[in-house]
């Protein structure tokens, strides 16, 4: 059984994926305001989402093409619903 007050970095190497000359350690940034804000979600299931802008690329030539479209999130939601799935594909 895990103890929820148990220091979550533990056991973890910390020095092992820091350089040396790092002014700061990781728990030192984890700690930051900034870094605290980037995972509180500010978004809600429905809420609405940040808008953004992305190019829009043709790989159906195995190969990326820029197309000279972007896509905007806004403007795609006016249209339809839209979900967006983040994940990785290694």
């Amino acid at each position: 059984m895990v103890d929820k007050h148990e220091d979550p970095m533990a056991g973890f190497d910390w020095r092992a994926i820091t350089p040396e000359d790092s002014p700061k350690t990781p728990m030192e940034i984890m700690a930051e305001p900034r870094h605290q804000a980037l995972s509180t979600p500010e978004v809600s299931p429905g809420g609405a989402a940040f808008d953004f802008s992305s190019p829009i690329y043709d790989f159906s030539a195995g190969q990326q093409i820029i197309t000279g479209q972007r896509f905007n999130l806004f403007d795609a939601a006016r249209e339809k619903p839209v979900a967006l799935i983040f994940g990785s594909y290694t």
